[in-house]
C-alpha cells in the first residue's frame, strides 16, 4: 500500500516540477530584526545591572561597621579594603590602647565624627572619622587643653582639607604624632599624621592611602570632578613635601582605587619618611 503524504494545512501545494521559493518574507525579517533588537536590550540591561551591583556592593563595604579581622601589611602584600566606618583588627588582637581613655575605643567611636580626649601628660586622642569642621573642632580643644604635646591616631580618615589644616596647627604648635600598636590611620588620616613634628608608628598597623573622592549626591560633571580630584592630589603632595614626607608617598594614593588602600609596610614609612 503507498501513502499519500497529507497535505499542509498552511503550506501552498506548489504545481508539479516547480520548486518553493525559498527567499525570506519581510514578515521574517522583521521577526528577525525585533529580536536583534530585543537580545541586544537583554545584553545592555545585564551590563547596567552588573555595574549596579558593584557599586551597591562598594556601598555596602563603605557602610560595614564594627571590627573587620585584617592581617597587617607585608612586603608585596599590601592591598586591603578600605572600610571607613569599620575597625580593622589583626587576627586575635584588641584596639588599641589610647591616653585619657578609660577603656579601649569601641567601633561606635571610630565610625563617629572625631573626638578628643587627653590625660594629665599633654597626651590627646584623636579617634573617629575626620568630617568638614573637625579641624575646627581641634583647635577649639587644643586652646583649651594649652599642653598638648602628642596626638595619638586612630582614624578612618574623611576631608582632606580638614586634616591637612589640623596638620598645620600641629606643625604650628610643635605637637607630635603617633599611631598606636593595632590603630587605624587611612585616606586622609596620613596627610594629619604628616604634621607632627616627631612621628611615629606601632608595629602593628594599618597607616594607608587611596585615590581622592567625591561623597555620593555631589553634583558637577565628569571633567570637573576629574579636575577637583587632581588639584587635590597635587595639593596632598605640596602639604606632605611641606611637611617633610617624602612624596613619593601620594603616588600609592593615586594608583589605588577608593574602596581600596594601600597600607604601608614598616620599611615603607620609613622609606617615605612617614616616621621620624
Amino acid at each position: 500500500m503507498m501513502l499519500t503524504p497529507r497535505k499542509s494545512a498552511h503550506a501552498p501545494v506548489l504545481p508539479s516540477g516547480q520548486v518553493q521559493d525559498k527567499t525570506p518574507s519581510e514578515g521574517s525579517i522583521l521577526r528577525f530584526v525585533f529580536f536583534a533588537l530585543v537580545a541586544g536590550s537583554m545584553t545592555m540591561l545585564g551590563f547596567d545591572l552588573t555595574n549596579m551591583m558593584r557599586a551597591y556592593n562598594d556601598a555596602i563595604d563603605f557602610e560595614r561597621t564594627g571590627p573587620v579581622e585584617m592581617e597587617p601589611p607585608k612586603d608585596k602584600d599590601q592591598n586591603r579594603p578600605y572600610f571607613p566606618r569599620a575597625m580593622p583588627q589583626a587576627p586575635g588582637g584588641r584596639p588599641p590602647a589610647l591616653p585619657g581613655l578609660t577603656n579601649r575605643p569601641s567601633p561606635e567611636q571610630l565610625a563617629g565624627r572625631m573626638t578628643f580626649r587627653s590625660d594629665e601628660d599633654g597626651n590627646v586622642s584623636a579617634i573617629g572619622r575626620i568630617e568638614p569642621g573637625t579641624a575646627s573642632d581641634f583647635e577649639r580643644y587644643l586652646a583649651e587643653q594649652k599642653n598638648a604635646k602628642k596626638v595619638y591616631l586612630h582614624s578612618p580618615g574623611g576631608s582632606v582639607s580638614d586634616a591637612i589644616a589640623m596638620a598645620r596647627l600641629i606643625r604650628k604648635q610643635n605637637i607630635a604624632t603617633e599611631v598606636p600598636n593595632n590603630a587605624y590611620c587611612a585616606s586622609s588620616c596620613p596627610l594629619l599624621f604628616s604634621g607632627g613634628t616627631e612621628r611615629s608608628a606601632g608595629k602593628n598597623v594599618w597607616i594607608g592611602v587611596h585615590q581622592v573622592y567625591t561623597l555620593p549626591g555631589e553634583t558637577g560633571t565628569i571633567h570637573e570632578g576629574l579636575a577637583n580630584a587632581q588639584s587635590i592630589s597635587a595639593h596632598c603632595q605640596e602639604h606632605l613635601v611641606e611637611m617633610g614626607v617624602d612624596p613619593r608617598a601620594w603616588i600609592k594614593a593615586m594608583k589605588t582605587e577608593k574602596h581600596r588602600l594601600y597600607v604601608f609596610t614598616q620599611d615603607e614609612l620609613r622609606e617615605y619618611k612617614l616616621v621620624t
